[in-house]
């Protein structure tokens, strides 16, 4: 009799120990599941320039042409309206926006810039007026038209037309879009510079 109540004790505790080890290994498979779904999938996150016309979206390692573009006005307008005591805030803003493997040769064009802004007391007004935007994959470029107008002191010496090329690269890992070349980049009387993914 103690035997027979010892051996259905067992197999009672043996059932509950076998319904128990299920639930873990549902719950193991269930949370593994969803780690794959979370890591595989691609949520599209909008992410806004300060000013902003159109809808927009980036996802996965690419992103809308009309984000590129609402970020090319944007940054081109930080870029090409300095005078030399607006051009250091200027480019602080820009910097913000560089892709880090690009961003050394940045920081050096801009302190030439602005020796050169300041040094000839230049003030530079641009009015865009067409922006184009090409893509393949996560990268991006962006061709801004529009009237650059040159200030020595407060008198107007240059008015053209200009076109300024933007090149932008999407990140796969986060939802984020960075500048990586714009060109030319340089203060008006000079050559023009640039500062691309490929300089060294």
């Amino acid at each position: 009799m103690e035997l027979d109540f010892t051996i259905n004790r067992y197999l009672k505790v043996l059932s509950n120990r076998n319904f128990l080890g299920k639930i873990l290994a549902g719950s193991f498979l269930l949370n593994v599941m969803q780690m794959v779904h979370l890591m595989s999938r691609d949520d599209k996150v909008i992410l806004v320039p300060p000013t902003l016309s159109q809808d927009v979206w980036v996802m996965g390692g690419s992103s809308s042409k009309s984000y590129i573009e609402e970020w090319a006005l944007y940054l081109s307008s930080e870029l090409l309206n300095m005078t030399p005591e607006t051009a250091s805030f200027h480019h602080s803003s820009v910097l913000r926006y560089v892709h880090p493997k690009t961003s050394a040769i940045v920081k050096k064009q801009f302190e030439a810039d602005l020796k050169h802004l300041k040094d000839n007391t230049i003030s530079t007004l641009f009015k865009p007026k067409k922006v184009e935007v090409t893509q393949q994959g996560a990268k991006g470029t962006a061709f801004v038209s529009g009237t650059l107008s040159t200030f020595v002191g407060s008198k107007l010496i240059e008015s053209d037309d200009k076109q300024y090329k933007l090149d932008f690269e999407t990140s796969k890992y986060a939802p984020q879009l960075s500048l990586i070349g714009f060109e030319p980049l340089a203060p008006p009387g000079e050559n023009e510079a640039a500062f691309t993914k490929d300089s060294s």
